[in-house]
């Protein structure tokens, strides 16, 4: 939203913000993505957790965010890999929490390091607006 409101602004104003801003939200913003993702998987693989319990992650922090944008989606993530880790990998319950554990742990930490980075992108652009305009 940082980028596309960047976009906007330029669009709308021309000449308050620069191009090298442009291109630095755009690189923030596809790198946020790809530290998010990339966070989650390095959740679960390091608590034993397979592809099952990242599918299952995936689609119980879908359902999660119905019930409340950060703690049911991170309640969400936990439940829906230890439930697909037991049904479909046939680990034992303790290893399936486990995985989890691993999938909610790994997005509460890839949600943090988003925020850091879109906290990041609005300073940039702030002092770009200063600067420039």
């Amino acid at each position: 939203l940082i980028l596309v409101a960047a976009v906007v602004h330029r669009w709308l104003m021309p000449g308050f913000v620069s191009g090298w801003t442009i291109a630095a939200l755009a690189f923030c913003a596809a790198f946020s993505v790809v530290v998010d993702a990339a966070l989650g998987v390095l959740g679960v693989r390091r608590f034993g957790g397979r592809r099952w319990a990242m599918l299952g992650a995936g689609i119980g922090a879908a359902i999660g965010l119905f019930f409340g944008l950060l703690g049911g989606a991170i309640l969400g993530a936990v439940a829906g890999a230890a439930l697909c880790e037991a049904a479909f990998d046939r680990k034992a319950w303790h290893d399936a929490l486990k995985a989890g554990f691993g999938a909610g742990l790994g997005m509460l930490i890839g949600t943090l390091a988003r925020l850091g980075l879109a906290l990041l992108m609005a300073a940039w652009l702030f002092v770009d607006l200063l600067l420039v305009g």
